[in-house]
């Protein structure tokens, strides 16, 4: 009966390191998909506030008394509001304020992925997000 005891405890003995072999395993990997979900949200907003930007942007510098001075205002307001850092604004053609109507403006908005990371480091480490929109002159 004695002996029969002492077996139940050490089977429980391995059971409990077992699972904490697998604990000390899977933790890591769990920790890594955690920072890597938060890291690609980061990048997915980062995104959706450039776009959000360049539309602001090039509707406000195609506007009938359109300035591009108040459409760049505009723009960073957007990016400000969101805390992007790091961003830039570009217009094609370079100057939008003499433009014909019926003239394509583009506007490009840019910013790095490293100052705008969650993480000192990961796979936006380098990477620049780019984003345009197009709209015709009024």
């Amino acid at each position: 009966m004695f002996n029969k005891t002492k077996h139940k405890t050490r089977t429980k003995r391995k059971r409990r390191g077992g699972a904490v072999v697998e604990l000390a395993v899977c933790i890591p990997v769990i920790a890594l998909i955690g920072f890597g979900a938060m890291e690609a949200a980061s990048m997915i907003f980062l995104r959706q506030a450039l776009v959000q930007s360049a539309y602001e942007t090039v509707k406000e510098s195609v506007k009938t008394n359109g300035q591009q001075t108040l459409a760049i205002r505009r723009g960073q307001q957007v990016l400000d509001s969101r805390e992007i850092e790091g961003e830039t604004i570009t217009f094609s053609p370079a100057n939008t304020d003499e433009l014909p109507r019926g003239t394509p403006v583009t506007v490009t908005v840019t910013a790095p992925g490293d100052s705008n990371s969650i993480l000192p480091f990961g796979p936006f480490k380098g990477q620049t997000i780019t984003v345009t929109a197009t709209m015709i002159k009024e």
